[in-house]
Formats: structure tokens, sequence, C-alpha cells
């Protein structure tokens, strides 16, 4: 879709420029095992009892942030194999022993001042990619080339090729929380295919599949920004901001009379009369990478619900099964699926809570998993994804988390205690890291740190996604120059300005299931909690809580 700006295969730039060099002198080993990856992964990561986020956060926003980065990011790897060994210090609480990956593959960047990066083989763009995918195969692969429309199976899930592999734009390392989200877009896709067949007779199959896939890659944006992430930052400032990226401050009522006016202060970012790449080519950074590891949303089971059985206080359905996690990945997860059905699927996550972004609740299950290739099928060598994800930011040049909160202007720790109150989290920061906090790592100190009231993320991750959500709309000629009714055809942007949140495309294909088990305001918080109450004091003008 954005061609002119950019390639599907863009180069991922450092934006920072604090440890570029250490990979490329030879120095690896110090600087990828100190402290040993599987040391820090078993004593400061691993899940020992789940904590979750109460009724902030359910299964569907876990499944969303994963949904969004297989439209994201994906880093092409060497051909060359790695292995880590567990020291004999964590051996024996170490699901593997050792484990092999390959490298990220670094290659030059054409540019001056950060000379080397890692190519991106998923379209960095809001383009939809997850569902569409990022090559022109994979579009062919999903498409029927019948109006517009997309692959669909009857039962209103994926359909499955002869080897049992999902038909979607993309399936590497997935599960089924994933592929549910992406049926559903495929069927607002092909809803916008029949909407805009009806308005505009004249429109052959290319038309309107380029057209309804503008639009439903539109509406994604949207629910991101203006209904995840302000379910994510749970805030008024941050439902104020997030709107004002979207609307400005003069609000969605003056724009949707009056277009876009002011600039991007009052009209806000989307619908600017240019792309704005503040002088550097669009791409998502290593740090956007780095602050989006976000496993730990992820619990140890999905707790199946009855969606037979009469709703409980707060529409709340009966547990029927409990289904353990590393079961629902892949093909395997894919079968299990179609018998559980996208109704049961889309309630049972809605009214379950995900995990937390916290020390000591990363899934264990994690650590002993089978990754994929980018054609979805099973590689040889099982991986410990904790450790790896300690591994891969070393690797990439990410900075360790005192210069990381420093390149970013925020206040670096000098001790233990200024990163967390838990005696036990600075009694084991201590023993693997030692009083050498300089040494800490990103993805650690961001899950130990304190978190700001109604904050899902910490303070260091949410300035990179601060800085990064609204790029991703200013550097965007369909979101700028673009987004209006010329290009979009006036069908399909009204479309987009009337979508506001992930419940309103719920309800254009599955009212009954929203009327029935939901009873929250948002799709994206647990279903059972009580809607928000209706202020009358404008955001604007509301005192922080």
């Amino acid at each position: 879709m954005n061609a002119l700006s950019n390639t599907s295969s863009s180069t991922r730039q450092k934006k920072f420029d604090t440890c570029l060099s250490d990979i490329n002198k030879g120095q690896n080993s110090l600087v990828l095992l100190k402290p040993d990856p599987m040391v820090i992964a078993t004593k400061l990561l691993a899940r020992k009892q789940l904590i979750d986020t109460g009724k902030q956060f359910n299964m569907i926003a876990a499944s969303w942030i994963q949904f969004m980065i297989h439209d994201w990011i994906d880093h092409l790897e060497e051909t060359k194999q790695i292995e880590l060994k567990a020291p004999a210090e964590v051996a024996s609480e170490c699901p593997l022993k050792s484990f092999k990956f390959y490298e990220t593959k670094e290659v030059d960047t054409g540019l001056s001042g950060i000379t080397k990066g890692h190519r991106n083989i998923r379209t960095p763009w809001w383009d939809g990619s997850a569902v569409y995918g990022s090559n022109s195969s994979a579009v062919r692969h999903v498409r029927t080339f019948i109006d517009g429309k997309l692959k669909i199976a009857d039962d209103g899930l994926l359909q499955h090729d002869n080897d049992g592999l999902p038909v979607v734009g993309d399936i590497r390392n997935s599960w089924i929380g994933v592929s549910t989200l992406q049926a559903l877009f495929i069927h607002e896709h092909n809803a916008v295919c029949d909407a805009l067949k009806k308005e505009y007779h004249d429109l052959d199959d290319e038309d309107l599949y380029r057209h309804a896939r503008l639009v439903t890659s539109a509406v994604i944006a949207k629910i991101h920004t203006i209904d995840w992430t302000i379910e994510l930052l749970k805030t008024d400032m941050l439902v104020a901001g997030m709107r004002a990226n979207w609307y400005g401050l003069l609000g969605k009522r003056f724009k949707d009379t009056f277009g876009h006016v002011g600039g991007a202060i009052l009209g806000g970012l989307v619908g600017l009369n240019k792309p704005e790449n503040h002088g550097v080519p669009y791409s998502l950074t290593e740090e956007f990478t780095s602050v989006y590891r976000m496993h730990s949303l992820l619990p140890d089971q999905l707790l199946i619900r009855d969606v037979n059985s009469t709703p409980g206080p707060n529409k709340s359905p009966k547990i029927s099964k409990r289904l353990d996690m590393i079961n629902l990945i892949g093909k395997n997860g894919e079968k299990e699926l179609s018998q559980i059905g996208f109704t049961t699927q889309m309630v049972s996550m809605g009214h379950q809570a995900c995990g937390a972004l916290e020390l000591y609740n990363y899934p264990v299950w994690l650590r002993d998993i089978v990754p994929q290739n980018t054609d979805g099928t099973d590689r040889p060598d099982h991986i410990d994804l904790a450790s790896l994800d300690i591994y891969r930011d070393r690797e990439r040049s990410v900075a360790r988390y005192n210069e990381f909160r420093r390149s970013i202007f925020l206040i670096p720790i000098s001790k233990w205690e200024d990163l967390t109150d838990d005696e036990e989290a600075i009694r084991t920061l201590r023993e693997v890291y030692g009083d050498d906090v300089e040494q800490l790592d990103l993805l650690v100190g961001m899950m130990a740190e304190k978190k700001i009231k109604g904050f899902a993320i910490s303070e260091t991750a949410f300035i990179i996604f601060l800085t990064m959500a609204s790029r991703r709309l200013q550097a965007d000629r369909f979101f700028t120059s673009d987004f209006n009714e010329d290009v979009y055809m006036k069908k399909g942007f009204e479309w987009v300005n009337t979508t506001e949140s992930l419940k309103d495309v719920l309800d254009r294909h599955y009212p009954e299931m929203t009327d029935r088990w939901m009873n929250s305001t948002s799709a994206f918080s647990v279903w059972d909690v009580a809607p928000e109450p209706h202020n009358p004091v404008p955001i604007y003008f509301r005192l922080p809580k």
C-alpha cells in the first residue's frame, strides 16, 4: 500500500547511538552472555504464580497486540545457528538444558551515522499485513479474486490448506487468539467489499480489494489508537491524548462536520495535508521491538466458556473447561479452534484477564516451545523464549535499561531500590547483577518498574509507545494527505469514520454475542466489568483522579 514511501522489506533502524559497535568488534560473548540469559530467565522472569491484570485487560487485548506485531515486525535471520547452554546454577530449573536458534542477520543501512541495522521481513506500515500478507504471493494466497473478497471458511474461521495451515497473510509463531482476530477482519474486509459493490457498480475485483484493504487497515489502526491503547493506559489524560491523535482537540463531532481544521493539534494527525517524517526515513526501531516484548500477557491456560449457559452476574458465562496454552499454538491449536468455534473463543477471551507485565510472570511453557519458519512449518529445535528475549535485545544492540532511559531523557536508577519496592526482587537483582545497575537488561527493568497508576506498561515503554503511536500515523500518506473521500471513496471513508472500537466491529458481524455476553464498554477490558459511567464533564476539563 505504501510503495511510494517504503518497501515491504524495510531496514529497521537503531534509534539511539548508545551501543552500536560492540557486536562487530568480536566482543560477542562478553556483551551477549553477561549475565547469562538463562540465569535471568530462571531467576527473574519465570512465572511462579500467575499475576493477572484484574479487570483492566483481557485475553482479546493480549491477542490484539500479537495481531499487531504480525502486521509490523519480524527480523531476517542468518543461516548460522547459535547454542545457549544453561549454567549449572540454574540447569535443574530450566525446561531446556540448551537450545539452538538462528542469529539475526545484520545488513548495511546505506545511511550515514547509523551504518548497520536489521531487515524487517514484514511491512512496517499499518497496512493489515497480518491479514493480507507482506508480499505479492501471500496476497494472492488469501484472495478469492471474486468481488475483491478474501478466503474464509463456512464456520467463520480461517480456511486451511492441505497441510492444515491457515490461509491468511501471516501465520508464523501464532496461536488461536490471533487467528480468531484474523478471521474477524477477513469478515470486515468482505463486508466492506459488499458495501462498496452495492454503492459503486463499476468497481471490478481489483478495485474492490484495494479499497476494502485500505478501509479495513484504517479501521484496525483506529481501534488500536483510540480503543486498545486507552485500555492499556487507563487514565483520562491518555483517553484525551489518543483521541486527540486521531481527531484533534476540536474532537470528533467538529471534525465529522467541518473536516480537518487547524493542523495536528486542533485537527489531529489523521488527515494532515502531507506526511511528516521529521527528516528520518520511516521504520520501526529496535527499541520499538523491545518494548513490545509482552509474552507475560499470556496465561498458562485458556478458560473456555459455555455460551449455551444462562448468563450469570454481569453477563458472565460458566467455565466449561480449561485448555493448556501450549496446545493452542500452530496446527494443533487450529484443530482445537475448529472444535471451539468463533463465538465461544471470543467470549472466552473476553471474560478472561490476561497476565500482567511483571517480574516472575513469564509463562514457563514458553521456555520449551517449537518456533516456526515464515511459512508456518515447525522447526526441529525447541527454544527457551524467555532467555531468547534477553539475548535478542543484546544481539541487536539495544541499550541496557539505564542507558536506554538516559537516551529518552528519563532518570536512570542508581540502586535497586530506585526500581522496585519488592524485597525479593531486590535480593534477586543483586544476586544476578551484583551492584552494577548499569548491567540491568531492558526487559527486566521494564517488568520490575513501579507502574504509573492505570498503566499496564512501564513508564520506560510508554515513552516509546507515545513516540511511535504518533509516528505511525504522521509518516503514512494514507492517514494524512490521502485520508479523504477521493482515495477511500465516500462509502469507505464513512465506514472508517463511524467505527470507533472493536465492539463496533463485533456488533457488525456477531451482534448477538456482545448483546448477550459483553457488559463492559470496551471489548478489551474483562467483559463482566461494569460499563463506564457517563461523565457529563468534557474530557479536557476533568480533574486528574
